[in-house]
């Protein structure tokens, strides 16, 4: 019995030293390698919380770690900006740290806004630098980029097509596809990409849900009316009718709501908010592949060498639960799919803890079968030697002469024997080594003896205690000694085949440790448990860890406030229990300035500094949030009504009344709050936040530094704009547009040089004023802006035909009319149409679109020249009137504006409008005046040598019938 013992644990030692090889073999050693001193640039399209920029930036740390090389981030936040001054001061700041700070060796840029940028701006701010993109969908933008000099990079290719097919074998009945769009830039090209493939599925009718055209809670409902026929794609949703704006996560909880078929995603995010997935875009890759293009010119390789990269890093990604709730089969699925929000199981989150036990547990078993198997024999051989007594005398001869043999095999066990103590010895190396212990508890005696060295590292006190029930007592918690006895009882009774649990005890310094318990029984030949053994592993920095993962999935790390998850938890439970309160939305005021003068580092000590005086005005009634980037959200229970939340606004203002001190610094901080009172404005969390979103950002376009309660109307605002649109959307359906003509007289001969045309309304008396600027808001102007020019150009070929003789038309063009780069085609081809004489057209632009020189409003006007359009600057002196714009726009006329007329037009100052009017002319410009309604005025201009009157003086704009009977009238003879 004690050599097949000893044996035993021969076999246990040689395979754990085989585990802890193993083990050990799979660890790789890491050298650093010398700093690389390289200096790099990102430059993102969007700002660092958009979905995709963080995984971007994590692909590029994977090339470019941060012990290594040095990377300054930079943000277009082109999402939310996308005007002209911000592109400028972008520009203006880089501009800037590159003259001040230390060359970059490379840039990295990510998505067409940036790498539009960076083309336009290469020779002035980038000259020589090697430039690598991702992220970028526009193929006519790569194609420029492909052609410049030290640039190159990797394409985004949505994969639209592959998420049909896969909505096709999910659903073999499908009839249809329809997909969510919006009319951003993104959407309006997932469109495109959309409605490309119609001919590469002839079986399903192609149909889309245009987020423009409808509020997001519409398109919630035009989602639920889908049928299980339908394959659904979310494209984009970002900006709905109402101007109103929503994240990606926020729009797809709206559309899992309300769907009930699966949503497939072919861009990223909305995965783990109610979206099935599909095959989706990887930044991470994208990033690192950017990355690699960009270290591979780093060790020598020219940048012009390396071609653009083509293929898209696209996986397949999917949500458990959606499958789970739709009943997809995994199986189904593509392979090498990757499934997020499923539970991992012990065995793979714990793969070599689980081998090790079941190789423990295998010896356990061969230890039992051995004893079993050892017990058995035993008996038989007594049995055989009773009955064969006589027998054994009668051989007592031969016995003799094998004493030899037997001696032989004794020495043999000796050596034996040697060996497993030599093993023993290895065990209890390899027990320590690995932070574990062997524990026994004797079922008959009621005592526990755990491995000594192990005990003492946990708590010396628990070494002396063998008593189980002490231990219990003395040691564990309720709860703990409960679950123990309960875990015992269960192994007893059959109900489990091994014990297995975690446990808290306190060490001697009464600070918490865990350890992990597990093990099984050794049965006598009857089946009963004589003792338990198995295994400790003290488990306390893994459970230190989960603790800190948890406490970052709830709180900010930057500032310790609690996060958005936290506030989502606490405003549902309040709203369960049908509680009264108010949420603040806190927006900082001109945070941005920050962030771009002082750089990302300041501005986040900033925003801890800000929490903090935030964090004083927390009670037990007030939490306090970080939402987000410079935003921050209070929230107060008990409010019935808006004079509670009107005091802790006051508490605010005096809170930061007096200026934050920061690095020598101070800065006065304001913010813009929305406040939204519940349960009088709503019941429901995602409105609350919409509605207090809504009165931050009215604040927001009202001045600023302020606070404003929502109410109806702000939302009578936006419906009146929302209206506009509708008005205007029809009017483009159901021609509801009109043209007017306002004559412009030449003061020598009186007679009608040219004329302007005015849009009007048909049937709907509202103010240009007022659907200019919606049109303008809304991105109708590109079509209006259409629309005007082919009217215009229609009714000069007209008059034409009628016999009248060709005078010119002017037509007014806005700032976001550039973003129509077809504009120049389009009008060259319309004028071919009808067969005008470019000259006979004029584009009139105002100094608004001039106030930054840029590259672009250049080529554009250069374009118009080229064609042989005239170019007239409108209402001069009402903006910047900058003499300086005149030596650098290809303008061939100004118009005065009414404002500029009367202020030089009296006696006293009569002389400045003449010198100004001569200045002009000694640049070979044109002088017409506009709002001209008194004949003196008339006279005076006349004498400083103005070449055009325009004004009720004359005529008001009519009507093209009206303009002909005064088409060729002399209004001075």
């Amino acid at each position: 019995m004690h050599k097949i013992k000893r044996l035993l644990y021969v076999t246990v030692c040689i395979l754990l030293t085989l585990i802890i090889c193993w083990g050990y073999s799979s660890l790789t050693a890491y050298s650093a390698t010398d700093r690389q001193g390289k200096n790099i640039l990102f430059i993102s399209s969007y700002n660092e919380n958009f979905p995709s920029v963080p995984d971007q930036i994590k692909g590029i740390r994977s090339i470019f770690p941060e012990e290594e090389y040095s990377i300054d981030f930079e943000y277009m936040d082109s999402k939310r900006f996308v005007t002209e001054q911000s592109r400028k001061l972008f520009h203006d700041l880089l501009q800037y740290k590159i003259e001040d700070l230390p060359a970059y060796d490379g840039i990295i840029v990510g998505d067409d806004y940036a790498l539009q940028f960076v083309m336009d701006y290469q020779q002035e701010l980038f000259s020589g630098i090697p430039i690598t993109f991702f992220g970028v969908n526009d193929m006519n933008r790569v194609k420029e980029a492909e052609e410049r000099t030290n640039i190159t990079g990797i394409v985004e290719e949505l994969s639209i097509k592959d998420n049909i097919s896969l909505g096709l074998k999910l659903n073999k009945k499908a009839k249809k596809v329809v997909a969510i769009v919006d009319n951003t830039l993104t959407g309006i090209g997932d469109e495109n990409q959309f409605i490309s493939l119609k001919d590469e599925f002839p079986e399903l009718a192609f149909e889309e849900i245009n987020v423009a055209e409808h509020t997001f809670a519409e398109v919630g409902e035009q989602v639920g009316k889908l049928g299980q026929d339908t394959i659904l794609l979310y494209l984009s949703m970002y900006t709905d009718k109402t101007g109103a704006n929503m994240t990606i996560p926020e729009a797809s909880a709206i559309l899992s709501k309300a769907a009930s078929i699966p949503i497939i995603r072919a861009e990223v995010g909305g995965v783990g908010n109610g979206i099935l997935g599909g095959k989706m875009h990887s930044y991470y890759h994208s990033g690192e592949k950017a990355a690699n293009l960009l270290k591979k010119v780093f060790e020598g390789t020219p940048v012009d060498s390396l071609p653009v990269i083509y293929k898209s890093p696209n996986y397949y990604v999917f949500d458990y639960k959606v499958l789970k709730k739709f009943n997809i089969p995994l199986h189904s699925l593509p392979k090498d799919s990757t499934i997020i929000g499923k539970n991992a199981t012990f065995i793979e989150q714990h793969p070599v803890l689980t081998a090790n036990i079941i190789v423990i547990a295998s010896l356990f078993t061969l230890v039992i079968i051995l004893l079993s198997t050892d017990n058995i024999r035993r008996r038989k051989m007594d049995k055989l030697l009773q009955e064969s007594h006589e027998e054994l005398v009668q051989t007592y001869e031969e016995l003799t002469a094998s004493e030899e043999e037997l001696r032989g095999q004794y020495d043999l066990s000796q050596r034996h024997m040697e060996n497993i103590e030599i093993l023993n010895q290895k065990y209890s190396i390899a027990v320590e080594s690995t932070g574990s212990a062997v524990w026994e508890y004797d079922v008959t005696l009621r005592t526990l003896s755990i491995s000594e060295e192990f005990i003492n590292s946990i708590n010396p006190q628990l070494a002396q205690i063998k008593n189980i029930d002490i231990f219990l007592e003395k040691f564990l918690c309720e709860e703990d000694r409960d679950n123990i006895l309960s875990q015992y009882e269960r192994y007893i009774k059959g109900e489990t085949d091994k014990i297995y649990m975690e446990l808290m005890l306190y060490n001697s310094e009464n600070k918490k440790r865990w350890v992990m318990i597990s093990g099984r029984g050794i049965h006598d030949l009857k089946g009963t448990v004589m003792s338990l053994n198995g295994l400790l592993i003290d488990i306390t920095k893994i459970k230190e860890q989960e603790e800190y993962i948890n406490y970052l999935a709830r709180n900010d790390y930057m500032t310790n406030l609690p996060n958005r998850v936290s506030f989502m938890d606490k405003i549902k439970s309040e709203l369960e229990l049908k509680s009264c309160g108010a949420i603040l939305l806190l927006d900082i005021d001109n945070f941005k300035v920050i962030n771009d003068t002082m750089g990302h580092l300041y501005g986040d000590r900033m925003l801890s500094a800000i929490a903090e005086r935030i964090n004083t005005i927390v009670t037990d009634n007030v939490w306090a949030y970080r939402f987000g980037g410079d935003e921050f959200l209070i929230l107060i229970t008990g409010a019935e009504n808006e004079q509670l939340a009107e005091g802790y606004l006051l508490k605010l203002k005096e809170l930061f009344a007096k200026p934050i001190r920061l690095m020598g610094k101070e800065h006065f901080v304001k913010f813009s709050i929305g406040v939204t009172v519940f349960p009088k404005d709503s019941s429901d969390m995602e409105r609350l936040l919409i509605n207090a979103d809504t009165a931050m950002y009215y604040v927001k376009d009202n001045g600023k530094g302020s606070h404003m309660f929502y109410s109806d109307k702000i939302m009578e605002d936006i419906r009146s704009r929302a209206e506009i649109e509708d008005i205007l959307r029809d009017a483009l359906r159901e021609d509801g547009l009109r043209l007017v003509y306002q004559p412009q007289i030449n003061v020598v001969t009186g007679k009608i040089d040219e004329f302007e045309a005015l849009l009007r309304l048909k049937d709907r008396n509202l103010s240009p004023a007022k659907f200019i600027e919606v049109a303008e808001m809304s991105g109708l102007i590109i079509e209006i802006g259409r629309w005007v020019t082919k009217e215009a150009i229609r009714q000069m070929a007209k008059w034409r035909d009628e016999g009248y003789p060709l005078k010119p038309v002017a037509i007014n063009f806005s700032g976001k009319q550039l973003s129509d780069r077809e504009y120049i085609s389009f009008l060259s081809s319309t004028l071919e149409e009808y067969q005008i004489d470019s000259r006979y057209v004029e584009i009139e632009i105002t100094e608004s679109i001039l106030v930054e020189e840029t590259e672009n409003t250049l080529a554009f006007l250069n374009e118009l020249k080229s064609l042989g359009i005239r170019i007239a600057m409108d209402d001069f002196g009402t903006g910047y009137s900058s003499l300086n714009y005149l030596t650098f726009i290809p303008v061939d006329k100004i118009k005065l504006d009414k404002s500029l007329c009367e202020k030089f037009i009296n006696l006293d100052n009569s002389s400045v409008m003449s010198s100004l009017i001569g200045l002009m002319h000694s640049l070979d410009l044109i002088i017409t005046a506009e709002g001209i309604e008194e004949t003196y005025q008339y006279h005076r201009l006349k004498e400083g040598g103005c070449d055009l009157i325009q004004g009720y003086l004359f005529s008001k704009p009519l009507a093209s019938q009206e303009i002909e009977k005064i088409y060729n009238h002399n209004f001075i003879g």
